[in-house]
């Protein structure tokens, strides 16, 4: 059984943008509100497989039963994986886990925990010359191997390693980038479930509806929650009518940043966006103004505000 779901991560495009702006943040997990949250105690399974032979297009692992498992990137048919018994004996015959005539890339990703085996694997037009990967699956077989259960991604940099939990019961492939987290969770008789994101939050003193000093436009930030990004809207009061969006991540206590920006109504004008990757907003303490300010040594003022209670 499979699940094929073209989710669009774009994790190149966030790396071109922490390259730009030479901000790194840490993420961790918030509840509805905001608040950090930990981690509920699981602790993954020991790895207990070990590599027999790695190249860029073959990975054979053997595991803790010593039977051997091979996955192979064949070209113009996908990954395919073939078996063998403990005690010596023939290879199973060629299974295509994940079919595709796109140029495969990064290697292959094999790992198990007794009888539970995880693989990530990439494919992409000129990935090999660098370029992301368009097809990126995850995929986790058990016990005599038969059946291989796979997950793909489209647009995606490609899922780290897997973590394996509950005597092999469970498995986890986590991406952890600039603005959060998505898990894609494997269950032993559920198979692969939908994806969960958990974003970073970004300081309390910002969510609410802030208003220019000079009255020309409006921003309201919206806390980060499951699912869901912190975001910024932005709405002109007088000129030219704007009204729009985009996600915005924490820069530090003091400092968050818009990340994109999408126009619902009207057209950009001044300050609807600002600046991108040029710019910051800076709340230097919890009750105090809010500044737009231009990045630079030092960093320039642009605009100034005070919290709208007529906003919110």
């Amino acid at each position: 059984m499979s699940s094929k779901r073209a989710r669009v991560l774009a994790g190149a495009a966030v790396l071109a943008v922490v390259a730009t702006t030479g901000y790194m943040t840490t993420v961790y997990a918030t509840d509805s509100a905001g608040r950090p949250v930990t981690d509920a105690g699981e602790t993954p399974e020991k790895i207990d497989s070990r590599i027999i032979k790695e190249t860029e297009n073959r990975t054979v692992i053997e595991l803790k039963d010593k039977r051997q498992v091979s996955l192979e990137y064949v070209q113009k048919k996908g990954l395919v994986e073939r078996h063998k018994p403990a005690k010596g004996g023939d290879w199973s015959a060629p299974s295509t886990i994940h079919q595709t005539k796109t140029e495969s890339c990064q290697g292959i990703d094999a790992r198990a925990h007794g009888t539970t085996v995880t693989v990530t694997a990439n494919w992409g037009l000129y990935c090999s010359d660098g370029e992301p990967p368009q097809e990126s699956i995850a995929a986790v077989g058990v016990g005599d191997l038969t059946k291989w259960e796979t997950d793909l991604t489209k647009g995606f940099d490609g899922w780290p390693p897997a973590k394996i939990y509950d005597a092999g019961d469970k498995v986890q492939f986590v991406d952890k980038r600039w603005d959060g987290t998505t898990t894609l969770t494997w269950k032993k008789g559920a198979g692969f479930g939908e994806p969960s994101d958990v974003y970073k939050p970004i300081p309390r003193r910002f969510v609410g509806s802030w208003r220019a000093k000079d009255g020309s436009h409006r921003l309201t930030f919206t806390q980060a929650a499951p699912q869901k990004r912190p975001s910024l809207t932005i709405e002109t009061l007088k000129g030219k009518r704007c009204v729009g969006s985009g996600p915005v991540t924490k820069n530090s206590v003091t400092s968050v940043e818009l990340r994109d920006f999408k126009v619902k109504e009207g057209t950009e004008t001044k300050n609807c966006p600002p600046e991108l990757h040029e710019t910051v907003f800076n709340v230097e303490t919890a009750d105090g103004a809010m500044q737009l300010m231009e990045l630079g040594q030092p960093p320039k003022p642009l605009v100034t505000y005070e919290r709208d209670d007529s906003g919110d």
